[in-house]
């Protein structure tokens, strides 16, 4: 092989100096054939015009020997129509939702070995990898308009609640134009949750996208039968109450609606890296809103104005499209009260007001309550508990019954659950009392007045030399604030005082009602 130099001279000798290839090989000690090929590749190089051909006229290159194309031993034509023959089962199995059984390229590779072909791993992988590459996918740049397109996905976050470690399911959704997101937390993915969460987001944003976009999950997508797919009913029912469409992804083709899929892991690290600790789900949602606000605040990455603002242009472009009002997300069922007050609602139970037991009523299930209805009226209401065999007790509705049965308050579910101020007042001043307990709870629920019996237990407690009575409680709480004040002074006078009304109250205290006259 010569250098570049021995090539440059033999052109120059020969195009500038006229010399012969035979003179030219004597001059330079070489072969004439070698002068002979250089020169003839110089004058068919001339000749060609590679102004439209992926080539550039170099001459700077140093000669290389020519590259043979050697007959391929291994990789034989039999072989390759079987390495098709299985990529053609890899892919016939995608299309099944069957990809998690596909061979890999080394499973392809021993089976030709079992099959007694003689080949290696590298060949038979560069080989798969360019047949692969013919079929790679070409993307195409979109540009979403405003207030058209809204995507919608799930997303998993774990937190310590009450110091318990919870997996909950975040609902975010992004518009397309503006990068504006919107998430909320659930503990279920159910078809009552993904309503509750796109009625909670049309609402957050003041007007509905034309079109929602899903990928293939159950509570969109029913069933398969081919290639087409059928929506849900209660997706239809959602769509139909907001006049939507529904556009749903191709299986597996998460780049459909990359805006959300990007969205959720960017909301989960912004929101829940730095902290991830909550005392109850109702602060993780308002951590969640106030990380989404401040997000929601940054500049597009593309445009000179934040998510906000071209949210609100977006909003301007569909005035108009929220005139509905609210859907109800809920599951509405008919279920008989047992001897224990409660019905059994998906392994869990919810107390009843007594007397309706054998009776039937309605329970209405939303994401995070559930209502109870009699004869159209709604008697009772609970948070929603999404465990399982758990019981949701309200004290009040069971104390007609405590009453006759005073014994079965101490270790009753219904105190057990009952809010920490009512079983903080039973544990330091009615343990062995539960009848005057009882009364006082009676009162609180007629006259819905909780939260002035705790103020005036507080004030009563400022002075030890008062004993706490249920008479006592009562009367104060009929008081005004200027006469709470008065009786509740420091001094012995004072202290004597309060007993003494307290003592006249109890002569007219109606025991049927609990309420002093």
């Amino acid at each position: 092989m010569i250098s570049l130099e021995k090539k440059q001279l033999v052109l120059i000798e020969y195009n500038q100096h006229n010399m012969s290839q035979r003179q030219i090989a004597e001059k330079l000690k070489m072969s004439r054939n070698t002068v002979k090929k250089y020169i003839e590749q110089d004058l068919a190089a001339r000749q060609q015009d590679t102004r439209n051909l992926p080539i550039t006229d170099n001459y700077v290159t140093s000669p290389a020997y020519k590259k043979r194309n050697g007959k391929k031993r291994a990789l034989t034509n039999t072989v390759m129509k079987r390495i098709r023959e299985m990529m053609k089962q890899n892919k016939n199995k995608r299309e099944v939702n069957m990809h998690k059984q596909q061979l890999k390229i080394i499973d392809i590779h021993e089976k030709l070995l079992d099959e007694g072909f003689k080949i290696g791993y590298t060949t038979v992988r560069n080989f798969v990898n360019r047949e692969e590459k013919k079929e790679k996918e070409v993307f195409i740049r979109q540009e979403p308009t405003a207030g058209r397109e809204i995507e919608f996905d799930w997303g998993e976050v774990k937190l310590f609640i009450d110091g318990k470690l919870r997996s909950l399911s975040m609902a975010v959704f992004t518009l397309a134009y503006s990068n504006d997101r919107y998430a909320r937390l659930y503990e279920s993915e159910t078809m009552v949750c993904v309503q509750d969460a796109h009625v909670k987001c049309i609402e957050a944003l003041g007007f509905v996208p034309n079109v929602f976009t899903y990928d293939n999950m159950r509570t969109v997508v029913k069933n398969f039968i081919g290639y087409d797919r059928f929506i849900t009913d209660g997706m239809k029912s959602l769509s139909l109450h907001y006049h939507f469409q529904i556009r749903l992804c191709q299986p597996r083709k998460g780049n459909e609606k990359g805006h959300v899929e990007r969205s959720v892991e960017y909301i989960r690290r912004k929101a829940f890296a730095h902290r991830d600790t909550f005392t109850s789900l109702e602060e993780a949602q308002e951590y969640l809103v106030s990380i989404i606000e401040k997000l929601n605040q940054r500049p597009h990455y593309l445009k000179e104005k934040t998510h906000h603002e071209l949210m609100l242009e977006e909003k301007a472009e569909r005035a108009g499209s929220l005139t509905a009002a609210p859907f109800d997300p809920a599951e509405l069922v008919e279920l008989r009260v047992d001897k224990y007050s409660t019905v059994t609602y998906r392994h869990n139970r919810y107390s009843v007001p007594e007397g309706h037991v054998g009776e039937y009523i309605k329970l209405k299930a939303r994401a995070e309550e559930v209502l109870l209805f009699s004869e159209g009226e709604c008697i009772a209401k609970h948070k929603r508990s999404w465990q399982v065999h758990v019981w949701v007790m309200n004290i009040y509705h069971y104390l007609n019954t405590l009453q006759k049965k005073k014994g079965a308050l101490a270790q009753s579910e219904c105190l057990s659950q009952a809010p920490k101020q009512i079983k903080n007042i039973y544990q330091r001043y009615y343990i062995g009392n539960e009848k005057d307990f009882l009364e006082l709870l009676v009162y609180t629920k007629e006259r819905d007045c909780l939260a002035r019996v705790l103020e005036v237990i507080t004030e009563l407690e400022k002075n030890p030399l008062v004993q706490l009575t249920t008479e006592k409680i009562i009367f104060l709480a009929e008081q005004s604030a200027e006469v709470r004040t008065v009786l509740t002074g420091q001094d012995d006078v004072a202290s004597q005082s309060l007993d003494n009304l307290s003592s006249l109250a109890a002569l007219f205290h109606s025991k049927g009602t609990g309420v002093v006259h």
